[in-house]
């Protein structure tokens, strides 16, 4: 139950600083490693800006839905980690 409610937390407040961030700001909520993969695990993965944005648009995962339809801040995100 602990850990639900702590997703829950995690969830509400990832979302709420969408609307605030910019870059990889707005991934890093979910993106730290507990939930997600976090930066180093995302830049040994995807080498390119192109390979990171193709495969957050072909993600089947539910909570990449908010941002995967956005390419502009998925390039965001990408040059904030600075694959080009």
């Amino acid at each position: 139950m602990k850990k639900i409610m702590a997703m829950s937390l995690v969830l509400v407040f990832g979302f709420a600083s969408l609307a605030m961030a910019g870059g990889f700001d707005k991934c890093a909520a979910c993106h730290n490693g507990k939930v997600s993969p976090d930066k180093a695990a995302l830049l040994a993965k995807y080498k390119t800006a192109d390979s990171l944005i193709k495969a957050a648009k072909d993600s089947k995962n539910p909570m990449m839905n908010a941002i995967k339809g956005n390419e502009a801040d998925l390039k965001a995100a990408a040059s904030d980690l600075g694959l080009k």
